[in-house]
């Protein structure tokens, strides 16, 4: 793969991964507004959900760039 590939690729991972977060808030906002019940769980599922996403994507990112030889900030050694 070309240099141009691999931006691409990171590129993809994260604008997912600030999608995910944009999801994870949109979701929570519906669960603190919700009245109790079956749409407040379904909110709250939906928000840990998001999280299990981000949290995967920004594995995949560290990896990534990791075989690839780029240089990983101490925030993403921590993940």
């Amino acid at each position: 793969m070309g240099g141009e590939t691999e931006k691409e690729i990171l590129k993809i991972l994260e604008d997912a991964i600030s999608r995910e977060q944009s999801a994870y808030r949109l979701y929570s906002r519906g669960e603190s507004l919700a009245e109790k019940g079956e749409l407040k769980d379904i909110f709250a599922m939906l928000a840990r959900e998001e999280l299990g996403h981000e949290k995967l994507l920004k594995q995949v990112h560290h990896d990534y760039k990791k075989k690839l030889g780029l240089k990983l900030l101490k925030e993403e050694d921590d993940e």
